[in-house]
């Protein structure tokens, strides 16, 4: 009886549905769904007004208005999160992940933190912004990951962020020209460590909270939402994003089920995917032999720094 009580309580904050309520009584929430909105939207409906207010027609093109919408909904998330033990319901977490999903290019810069128009951006007073490139929003990293974590509850709105990470590294990467220096090499090594240990800080958080047995299962069934659709990698020289992309999926999905994501001693394959695509990628340049571990080390370095700083976070 006791066992069940206790998953009665886990299961009860892991789903907390009275999130979505509270956020319906915010007005930024109010404002990010505009006619969308209701008072008496369920989880479910939330999430997916959540996801048509913030995303449009063309993947990673977004108005003004659909920026400021994320924006709010961020920071009225950030706002309930904190950094207490408060879970989102998955039917809110996993549309709202594909919505976010959408802002790889604003979320790996959060994350990174070292773009200045980015960091000049993320206080609470700040609106989306547009230049040549598009339009962007910011929020101060410790939001972002504060929201990461309570939607990393569920491993499929987990792996549905870790996926879009993982191509829009491998995008940088194959954009990145042959004939760059290795400061410049070195710089796109390390960025790529930041993201990455900051999303691998977050999942060991999750297995922390959820302990060895329950952490154990949602590992494994990330490592499978990742690997999934591994096809056999395209060359180098016809499509270099797809290479390095379904290169690393095929590496992850033939080391098998991975059940290690609670131990601190090692590197599981997810926490060393870094390292793994930055290894991949300065192979198919070609690059010597001292270049490459040179790389490697830099990301990794980069993400296990990136992982403690999201625990700390998150404390």
């Amino acid at each position: 009886m006791a066992g069940g009580i206790a998953s009665w309580l886990w299961l009860g904050q892991a789903a907390d549905s009275g999130m979505c309520q509270e956020l319906l009584g915010d007005k930024r929430v109010r404002s990010a769904l505009a006619e969308q909105y209701r008072s008496d939207l369920s989880c479910s409906e939330l999430g997916a007004a959540a996801k048509r207010a913030t995303t449009g027609a063309s993947s990673g093109k977004h108005s003004l208005q659909q920026a400021r919408s994320m924006q709010n909904l961020l920071l009225a998330m950030d706002d309930k999160i904190g950094t207490g033990a408060r879970r989102m319901d998955p039917a809110l977490a996993v549309p709202f992940a594909e919505a976010l999903a959408d802002y790889a290019d604003d979320t790996d810069q959060i994350l990174t933190s070292v773009n200045v128009d980015y960091i000049r951006a993320d206080t609470r007073s700040t609106s989306p912004w547009q230049d040549r490139a598009g339009v962007h929003m910011s929020v101060s990293l410790d939001s972002l990951i504060h929201v990461l974590r309570g939607l990393s509850d569920s491993p499929a709105a987990y792996a549905t962020v870790r996926e879009a990470a993982t191509r829009h590294i491998a995008a940088d990467f194959a954009a990145t020209p042959r004939t760059a220096d290795k400061v410049t090499l070195g710089l796109r090594a390390k960025l790529a460590g930041r993201i990455l240990g900051s999303l691998d800080g977050v999942a060991q958080k999750v297995t922390q909270d959820k302990g060895q047995t329950e952490g154990q299962k949602w590992g494994a069934d990330v490592d499978a939402r990742l690997a999934a659709n591994a096809e056999a990698p395209p060359a180098y020289r016809e499509d270099p994003a797809g290479h390095l992309l379904y290169s690393w999926k095929r590496e992850l999905k033939d080391a098998g089920p991975q059940d290690s994501l609670t131990q601190q001693d090692s590197l599981t394959q997810m926490e060393a995917q870094s390292q793994d695509m930055t290894r991949l990628w300065a192979q198919a340049l070609r690059l010597e032999r001292g270049t490459q571990n040179s790389l490697r080390e830099e990301s990794r370095d980069n993400a296990i720094a990136a992982r403690s700083d999201a625990l700390d976070q998150l404390r």
